[in-house]
């Protein structure tokens, strides 16, 4: 199992919906969450199978900035 930690410029709840809606498509993603109080916009993404490279493609396709955060 996979976890991501993605900074982003998503600013709303509904933004996050269209990311998440992208997500819940795929089987292979078990969560995805965002702390929108975070100055980075923390995306949480878990996964069995896919790699940092595909998530982040989904979420720059929707017109949105993201990188991974690196680890402590």
């Amino acid at each position: 199992m996979n976890v991501w930690i993605l900074k982003t410029n998503i600013s709303s709840q509904t933004e996050f919906e269209k990311v998440k809606n992208t997500f819940d498509q795929n089987l292979d993603i078990y969560e995805c969450t965002i702390d929108l109080d975070d100055i980075d916009k923390v995306v949480r993404i878990i996964s069995n199978d896919l790699t940092i490279n595909e998530e982040e493609s989904k979420i720059q396709n929707l017109g949105f900035f993201c990188e991974e955060l690196e680890g402590e």
